[in-house]
């Protein structure tokens, strides 16, 4: 293969990537707009029953490898919104005993 060749071979792919990473771009604000409008119009229930759902046939769908893949990220997103909303928001019993020191003279 000759190098004129492989330059115009390099620079097809570098257009495809960036025309990917543009529709990547668009489907994200365009999902981010559907969901924002369906959060506002059912709520935080109706939307965990659609992401569960979607979930499932992700699931249902995928080979093991990607499947315990997918699900060891979920567990780690989970345990960090744990972790985050906990460090932030105290749980009933830190709560009361603050409050108990508050009231004691």
């Amino acid at each position: 293969m000759n190098e004129a060749l492989q330059q115009s071979l390099d620079e097809n792919a570098k257009q495809w990537q960036a025309l990917s990473l543009t529709i990547s771009t668009t489907e994200k604000a365009a999902f981010a707009t559907r969901h924002d409008l369906l959060f506002i119009a059912h709520g935080a229930s109706f939307m965990a029953h659609v992401y569960r759902t979607a979930f499932e046939q992700v699931l249902e769908h995928t080979p093991d490898e990607e499947r315990r893949k997918l699900l060891a990220a979920l567990h780690k997103a989970m345990e960090g919104a744990i972790a985050a909303r906990y460090s932030t928001h105290p749980s009933k019993a830190e709560c009361h005993a603050c409050h108990a020191r508050l009231l004691l003279p």
